[in-house]
């Protein structure tokens, strides 16, 4: 089980990072993928995402306003898991994946979850949230100084 997380969580870094630009572009819309909708049918999930320390669920990778991200869907077709590594998207407050641990607010920072195994987390006021990954199990230590938001996140709890 533990070489099994390792290698998804390898595997989703390696798949998803995109550096070739950091051209800032802010979603100021809510997102939502429909079964009908012709950006991705149900039918053709072909990878799994870890949405959890305890969940990997079918997932499929989109583009939107030249972003990639990875979703999941339920059995409705509504998306229920936005996540992306691309370095191109910005939450409405401003950050993006990169984003030093010094340029959170502390108050951001008193807010802090984690879920073992899988990373730490901020729930941001626009509903998404900044991940981070601390050591080999994401969650060895607290993020600090030098530390970087890993991935962002939108999830339906």
């Amino acid at each position: 089980m533990k070489n099994r997380f390792y290698i998804l969580i390898l595997v989703i870094l390696v798949c998803s990072c995109n550096t070739s630009s950091t051209d800032n572009h802010s979603q100021h819309s809510e997102l939502k993928v429909q079964k009908e909708d012709s950006l991705i049918k149900p039918e053709s999930i072909l990878k799994s995402l870890m949405t959890s320390s305890s969940n990997i669920e079918p997932s499929k990778d989109v583009i939107l306003d030249g972003i990639s991200f990875t979703i999941v869907l339920n059995e409705m077709g509504d998306t229920t898991h936005w996540s992306t590594t691309d370095l191109k998207f910005k939450t409405l407050e401003g950050y993006n994946v990169g984003t030093n641990w010094d340029k959170i607010p502390i108050e951001l920072k008193k807010s802090m979850g984690h879920m073992a195994g899988w990373g730490y987390f901020i729930k941001l006021n626009s509903g998404w949230q900044l991940g981070f990954c601390e050591g080999k199990s994401c969650t060895d230590t607290e993020p600090k100084e030098g530390s970087i938001v890993k991935w962002i996140f939108k999830r339906n709890d």
